[in-house]
């Protein structure tokens, strides 16, 4: 009996793996769209179609999409004609400075140019590196004594300006890290607070107390982040349109925002509490006058009364 029941959940996750493997209807017309799309589109550009592998092509929309997606980001990669102007590209890309990029080259360039033959290169290349590495000038000057003394100039002015390549190749190449990694934590705080800007207004019932409609939630989300053709949001551009006075207000709001709101209340309530008193003084006057007639005539029907 098991071994029955164990062979119809065979045959039932057989057919279950059949029906996975099996495309839909659906699935093959899209693939053969997709097929013919993506043969159009690589004729259209020029490529040798016969080149790429049949499991390398898309077959539902999503993939082609992401292929095309990866043909343009290939070949959008730039191409330097030196390998430092990649360096300097990335470097300036990543927050660094162009001019400090530029110095740290440039010294380069000077060792590579310098005219080793000339004894006082010789000896600035030496300090150099002795100064690098924590000497003091007394101790420099003792050492390059030395070496004059013992004919080794020449040979030690080698080394150190090889050694002098290395350090400023390391430094610049720490930089660029830094740059990067810089650049990599500006990138995760401005979505971390585009995240938590975008949680708040999606939240967003009031400010201090206003009440914010729901509608007003994306046009306010869109007011500060949604940019056009130039980079600028519309607040970005109604801000800096007066951006002196807009900046003294929304400083001042910000310092003083709950006494303000308290006292646009209490201005508020202090109106309604004087409406209704003159509501009231109105009310009473009008009840007091009506009573003043009503007395008055009462009198004079007594009166005319008392005489017959």
């Amino acid at each position: 009996m098991q071994a029955r029941q164990n062979a119809q959940e065979d045959d039932e996750h057989d057919d279950d793996d059949e029906d996975d493997q099996d495309p839909s209807e659906d699935e093959i017309k899209e693939a053969q769209q997709v097929g013919l799309l993506f043969d159009a589109v690589g004729e259209s550009l020029g490529w040798n179609m016969a080149d790429i592998e049949e499991e390398d092509r898309p077959l539902t929309v999503d993939d082609l999409t992401a292929y095309l997606s990866n043909v343009v980001k290939e070949n959008s990669v730039p191409q330097y004609a030196d390998e430092r102007v990649k360096m300097l590209d990335e470097y300036v890309k990543n927050g660094g400075k162009f001019e400090d990029f530029y110095s740290v080259q440039q010294e380069r360039l000077s060792f590579d140019n310098l005219d080793m033959e000339d004894e006082s290169n010789q000896k600035a290349v030496i300090r150099d590196l002795l100064k690098h590495e924590g000497y003091s000038d007394d101790q420099i000057n003792k050492r390059i004594a030395r070496y004059e003394d013992a004919d080794m100039l020449v040979e030690e002015s080698e080394d150190a300006l090889d050694r002098l390549k290395s350090i400023r190749q390391r430094e610049l190449e720490e930089n660029a890290r830094e740059q990067e990694e810089f650049a990599r934590q500006e990138e995760e705080r401005s979505k971390a607070f585009y995240k938590s800007v975008s949680d708040s207004i999606n939240g967003l019932t009031d400010i201090r107390g206003i009440s914010i409609p729901r509608e007003d939630r994306k046009a306010l989300f869109d007011y500060i982040f949604k940019v056009d053709k130039d980079g600028m949001s519309q607040y970005q551009k109604d801000f800096n349109a007066n951006l002196t006075k807009n900046l003294i207000e929304s400083a001042y709001f910000t310092m003083k925002a709950d006494t303000i709101i308290n006292g646009a209340k209490q201005q508020g309530e202090t109106s309604a509490a004087e409406k209704l008193r003159k509501m009231l003084r109105h009310s009473s006057k009008n009840h007091t006058s009506y009573n003043a007639d009503e007395k008055k005539q009462k009198s004079v029907v007594d009166l005319a009364t008392g005489l017959f």
